[in-house]
């Protein structure tokens, strides 16, 4: 079943079928689409058992997230993106490379740290050995840090780039420690709060009454904790860390997003009520250094197949495709992410035009592919309805 807007505008009636398409394909159970012009929301529409209110794991959309709220700590002289890592951070790397890591290298994929690794088996094996629980405790959270400040770097700094989970689990660390709260509240009062993100937000099923939580999207079985995934992250690195990191656990929903989307958009010209427009440049401006290095300090841009390295097999990363999943119409100058469970955020900056798809395509299995292969015509279908 699926609910069009109110007086829905006859432009995005591809976008619409689309959308619906998806959902009777079984490319996911539950998405919502929604399409904003400048500060008003133009059109919203939900598929499969989604509402407009509906609340998704957002996966690796959490990483603008923690970038701008990296940027609202800089801008209190908390940090700063060129400011090395290790002044914060107590690596334990054997490589001597570490220690020319600075923040914008971990924001912009560039730090030499690898894709992606299992880092929640080692907690299960450090349980298993010691005869605990540390799954989605503070223990396991600092376990799985410490693998990772302890790792040797694939390449120097700077010198390429590699979607990274880890770099911005490193971020979310560092976020902690320089705002002396923890990341979730850091998130809830510096971002999601001061924009009026209602229901954005770390570990939802803490939050949530027991009639409220049909408002959470499930994301599918999983084999680690050996239950459906309800108002709990389906990242399992997120989750052996205790649902709270700075590469995923945000669940939100597409009028959040709109407004965080929003933000960054009234930002570069100047108005943000959060950030500034200095660092709402650096969060959407294509970093220098490595050349064709398709990220800013926070986000993704439209690529497809584009130079450098992308190798992690989450698949959250335009550029592991070769086709764009912003569509082969989206504008050179947008923006955006993408996050494994099939949420995406793309923002055309000149326009102030926002596109928010959030799905649960993994709840018919992580192999699931066939969101891959409707997204790019969804928001193509998107993009000419905006034209003109």
């Amino acid at each position: 079943m699926s609910i069009p807007a109110a007086g829905e505008e006859p432009r995005f009636r591809e976008a619409a079928r689309l959308l619906d398409r998806g959902a009777g394909d079984g490319a996911y159970s539950a998405a919502v689409l929604l399409v904003g012009e400048g500060d008003e929301v133009a059109w919203e529409r939900s598929a499969g058992y989604a509402r407009a209110a509906s609340l998704f794991d957002i996966a690796s959309v959490t990483k603008p997230l923690t970038a701008a709220l990296f940027f609202v700590l800089s801008q209190e002289g908390h940090l700063h993106p060129d400011s090395p890592a290790a002044s914060v951070l107590p690596f334990t790397s054997p490589d001597p490379r570490v220690g020319e890591i600075r923040f914008s290298h971990l924001l912009s994929h560039t730090s030499g740290l690898p894709a992606y690794l299992p880092l929640y088996e080692a907690v299960r094996e450090t349980e298993k050995a010691e005869g605990r629980i540390l799954f989605g405790t503070s223990e396991g959270h600092d376990l799985i840090l410490g693998e990772v400040l302890a790792l040797p770097l694939a390449y120097a700094p700077g010198a390429a780039w590699e979607y990274s989970d880890l770099g911005y689990m490193l971020l979310g660390r560092a976020i902690e420690i320089s705002g002396f709260r923890s990341l979730e509240r850091l998130l809830r009062e510096k971002v999601a709060a001061p924009l009026g993100m209602r229901d954005t937000g770390y570990l939802p099923a803490s939050a949530l009454s027991e009639c409220e939580t049909g408002q959470v999207v499930p994301t599918g079985w999983s084999e680690v904790r050996g239950r459906e995934k309800v108002g709990e992250v389906d990242d399992e690195n997120a989750a052996a860390m205790g649902g709270v990191a700075g590469h995923a656990g945000v669940f939100s929903t597409a009028r959040d997003l709109f407004l965080f989307a929003r933000e960054v958009a009234r930002a570069r010209r100047g108005e943000g009520r959060l950030l500034s427009r200095s660092s709402a440049a650096a969060l959407t401006t294509r970093v220098a250094q490595p050349p064709g290095c398709p990220r800013s300090l926070g986000f993704d841009t439209p690529t497809a197949g584009e130079g450098g390295v992308c190798s992690s097999p989450k698949g959250d990363s335009p550029g592991n495709t070769p086709r764009s999943q912003a569509g082969g119409l989206a504008p050179s100058n947008a923006v955006g992410h993408l996050g494994y469970t099939g949420c995406s955020l793309w923002i055309d900056l000149d326009r102030e035009i926002t596109v928010v798809l959030l799905t649960n395509r993994v709840v018919h299995g992580p192999d699931n592919r066939k969101l891959s292969e409707l997204r790019p015509g969804i928001h193509d279908a998107v993009w000419k309805a905006v034209a003109g």
